[in-house]
């Protein structure tokens, strides 16, 4: 069953939140900031490309849009629920690498350096993470983990990597659970990454509201649902039509046993998939799949409310809108338990 999880969905994430944080960016870097980030919460990935591409062929001493660039490769992906293009994710990788080695020859060791170099190789290890290669994800992970704990060390106000530092320690427990015979990882724990999240989401200019969207998972896992829903109804004025806050709002909800409302927004998510897929081109099974998906979700959610004639009619529209056999495994695998459920109802 297609569900994400917001902790591993948003990973590779560097989000913006309208905040002011003592640590500062380059003059000049920081213009790119709001319309790449704004765009990769809504989902513009194209846009996005083309805006980071063009900033950086304007001034490749910018290492920041090419790291952007990078981001918005991994948010498609994590979108897509399937891996685009690798071979352009890696090509993004190597070019920001090297933006951030060759401005580090410029001005030196600094802050904002290390925590490039940190952001780069955290989407590296979140690109092994999602093709499950725990092994290479820990070893390219460890070493963003070191870049950016350099970072806050040689500017204490940079909270900006609080966002990775805190997803570490609060997801470490997971990952040794995935690799009990790794001995190396640094110390931290799961009250370490709340509080590091916490004072990411309160000051961090490029990643607080990443840090946000964590914390309405981490709260949701830590039985604080109150927590979690006050972050998501502030950053619905904030970010209304981001796809990665409906998803947030529907893990909130199914936590709650709201499971009417938890299908609203599955079939929120669902209109959103489809209208991207009239326009997705060579992805639109990527995006047929996330519609499917969420609408069947919206459909056993209905079911679980006591409101079988909603899931009835959310089953029939899944069969007439996409009821036939795609050569997708996914998608045939979904179609055949929508079958299954209405065949039950209407017994």
């Amino acid at each position: 069953m297609y569900n994400k999880s917001i902790l591993i969905m948003i990973l590779p994430l560097v989000l913006i939140t309208f905040s002011t944080a003592g640590f500062k960016f380059p003059d000049g870097h920081d213009a790119v900031i709001e319309p790449a980030v704004r765009g990769i919460l809504e989902c513009r990935f194209d846009d996005v490309l083309r805006l980071t591409d063009s900033v950086f062929l304007a001034d490749s001493k910018n290492p920041l849009a090419a790291t952007l660039h990078l981001a918005a490769l991994g948010m498609r992906d994590v979108d897509f629920d399937t891996m685009v293009d690798s071979a352009a994710f890696m090509r993004s990788f190597e070019r920001a690498g090297d933006a951030v080695n060759a401005y580090e020859k410029i001005h030196g060791t600094n802050s904002y350096v290390m925590m490039l170099r940190g952001f780069v190789l955290g989407m590296h290890a979140s690109f092994h993470l999602k093709n499950k290669s725990y092994f290479a994800a820990a070893g390219t992970g460890l070493d963003a983990i070191k870049a950016m704990k350099e970072a806050q060390k040689l500017d204490s106000t940079n909270t900006e990597v609080n966002f990775f530092l805190g997803l570490y320690d609060y997801g470490k427990a997971d990952l040794k659970k995935r690799l009990p015979g790794v001995t190396f990882w640094l110390p931290g724990d799961k009250a370490d990454g709340i509080r590091l999240l916490e004072r990411g989401a309160q000051s961090a200019v490029l990643t607080g509201t990443a840090a946000k969207l964590a914390l309405s998972d981490v709260y949701l896992s830590e039985r604080q649902a109150r927590k979690s829903r006050d972050i998501i109804f502030a950053l619905k004025k904030e970010i209304p039509n981001s796809r990665f806050l409906l998803w947030a709002e529907a893990k909130y909800f199914e936590n709650q046993k709201m499971h009417s409302q938890a299908a609203a927004v599955y079939g929120r998510l669902a209109d959103s998939y489809d209208e991207e897929g009239r326009h997705a081109g060579a992805y639109r099974y990527a995006h047929m799949h996330n519609a499917i998906a969420t609408r069947n979700k919206a459909a056993h959610l209905h079911h679980k409310a006591g409101k079988d004639a909603l899931t009835i009619s959310a089953c029939k529209l899944i069969l007439m809108r996409y009821g036939f056999d795609h050569g997708d495994k996914r998608i045939n695998a979904i179609i055949k338990d929508t079958e299954k459920l209405l065949k039950r109802l209407e017994r």
